[in-house]
């Protein structure tokens, strides 16, 4: 099994946090880390392979990744990659039958044993972001969720089969971001994923154990418990890995929101930003390399969203990067 995850310099330190939880409990497994900067940054402990994503573009052939990477900020790297990277693993690496990707928010509490069993059955193998409908009176979390997504692209397993294959370039192209009324916000990967059950010989991992994260907290089958060194959830079953991801400080609110007197979310939580925050001290953050122009100056949003929308409606020559907030497309 490879373990495939997307980041730019600023989130190596969770990159290595991801990568050290697999090796703990998957020691056979590999890791490979796709950078999204112009530098690359060495060797780092955990992690078997770092390429960059320009290095993992041109293997596959994809010239025009000045073009393709200009039209997302920072946040959406990942966003943009995923796709990319599992065709490059499914394509670099043809000795490999199960490929994961998994966000660098993720950590591993055991075995990816689920996955592989659904493996021998299906080509692709997708979690969903909840497991039990809201009560009868608020359904705003699944309207909520139709607009971000169904399943969760942080967690995609994948059989490297033909079907598997045609999976990953499928994801690839659509989320490029190059068609009229394509998905608006950050996380504009996810609501394709909706598709994928019909589209391809796909199956639905329901264990509760997979992606808890702070969008299910809520959820009665998520509560957390721990069992000696081990942590679980209801009827004992036993956490697989858990999404960190701290975003907008969701994560701090549904804590407090959902379990405010029980302290075993808070220590796990406290526990990951501890080993977060020493290992930031090696990797702080620092500005994208793709926030900028050439010229150094900083790319606006609005020029993104320009360009974005230009490139839907004609071909445009120059390599953006070369341009200014100013230029016309």
């Amino acid at each position: 099994m490879i373990i495939g995850t997307v980041v730019n310099a600023s989130g190596l330190a969770q990159a290595r946090l991801m990568a050290n939880s697999v090796k703990r409990q998957m020691p056979f497994a590999k890791v490979l880390v796709c950078l999204v900067e112009e530098i690359q940054a060495g060797t780092l402990p955990d992690v078997d392979w770092i390429f960059t994503a320009r290095e993992i573009s041109a293997y596959l052939g994809f010239e025009d990744f000045d073009n393709y990477i200009f039209k997302f900020n920072s946040l959406q790297c990942g966003t943009a990659m995923k796709g990319l990277l599992l065709t490059y693993l499914l394509e670099a690496f043809p000795g490999e039958e199960h490929i994961v990707y998994l966000d660098p928010e993720m950590y591993v509490f055991k075995p990816f044993n689920e996955i592989e069993q659904m493996l021998s059955y299906y080509d692709v193998v997708l979690t969903p972001h909840h497991l039990e409908p809201s009560v009868p009176w608020d359904c705003s979390r699944e309207i909520g969720t139709l607009q971000d997504g169904t399943f969760h692209s942080g967690l995609v397993a994948v059989k490297n089969s033909w079907e598997g294959r045609n999976f990953a370039k499928w994801w690839m192209k659509i989320i490029a971001g190059d068609f009229s009324g394509q998905p608006s916000g950050i996380f504009t990967d996810q609501p394709y994923l909706n598709f994928v059950p019909a589209f391809f010989n796909a199956g639905v991992l329901r264990h509760p154990g997979y992606n808890l994260a702070f969008w299910n907290l809520h959820e009665n089958g998520r509560k957390l418990y721990r069992v000696g060194d081990e942590y679980c959830l209801t009827n004992h079953t036993p956490l697989c890995c858990a999404n960190f991801s701290n975003f907008l400080g969701l994560l701090n609110s549904c804590i407090d929101t959902y379990t405010p007197h029980d302290g075993t979310y808070r220590q796990m939580w406290n526990e990951y930003q501890l080993n977060w925050a020493w290992l930031s001290l090696q990797h702080p953050a620092q500005p994208w390399a793709y926030d900028y122009f050439y010229s150094g100056e900083k790319i606006a949003d609005e020029t993104k969203l320009r360009y974005r929308a230009a490139k839907t409606d004609h071909y445009v020559e120059a390599n953006p990067f070369t341009l200014s907030n100013h230029s016309d497309f």
